[in-house]
């Protein structure tokens, strides 16, 4: 279960600490196919990932997860490297679009998980410290 302890945990694993600056989400979810039943068409997606994401004044942490919320990598990309970095705003999502000079990145980033207001909470002080909008 996701819990703001868990991912303090989580993170000292790789000498970061928790300052407000973690936010979760996945990977776009994409339709894989559509079988067509007549009046119900039946969708399957591509399996998503989840990830915790960390904003930084060096750049973003991207931390797949695995499991019980259990970070399994972690991938750090600095402001300097990102060509285009984009935030959409959605109703319950945010998609966040990474451009590198090597690779795109399209994430869905929540905006509430249940029982974790401290995820809202960081949305706020992240908008504040302007690190959405650095490119």
């Amino acid at each position: 279960m996701l819990s703001l302890e868990k991912v303090k945990n989580e993170l000292e694993k790789y000498n970061y600490t928790y300052d407000n600056d973690i936010l979760c989400g996945h990977t776009k979810s994409k339709i894989k196919w559509v079988l067509p039943t007549g009046i119900v068409n039946v969708l399957a997606f591509e399996q998503s990932t989840s990830y915790l994401f960390r904003f930084s004044s060096s750049g973003i942490n991207l931390f797949p997860i695995q499991g019980d919320w259990n970070i399994a990598d972690n991938l750090q990309i600095s402001w300097s490297e990102i060509n285009s970095f984009k935030m959409k705003n959605g109703l319950l999502e945010n998609e966040m679009q990474i451009e590198t000079q090597s690779m795109k990145i399209e994430m869905k980033i929540n905006k509430v998980v249940a029982n974790n207001s401290w995820v809202k909470d960081n949305i706020n002080y992240l908008k504040e410290k302007n690190y959405f909008y650095n490119k």
